[in-house]
């Protein structure tokens, strides 16, 4: 008996309209917890004076944020 997708993952996405459920693949992580980073990384805009010290701040930029899965199955049809 197959489940429905909403008792079977607790990490889904779609993929060209699809769910991964409905090729019956499952999204896993290795070992026994999820570990990501909760922002994406930044990146401060400074400028350095040769004639004074320090450094002038211009703004700070954000990446996007990323996650890797790993897709399991025992099976496709």
């Amino acid at each position: 008996m197959r489940l429905p997708y909403r008792y079977r993952s607790f990490i889904s996405f779609s993929f060209g309209g699809r769910r991964i459920e409905d090729f019956n693949l499952i999204a896993t992580v290795s070992g026994d917890r999820m570990t990501r980073k909760l922002t994406g990384d930044f990146e401060d805009l400074t400028s350095s004076y040769d004639v004074l010290d320090g450094q002038f701040y211009h703004s700070t930029h954000f990446r996007t944020n990323s996650i890797s899965f790993h897709l399991a199955t025992d099976g496709i049809n």
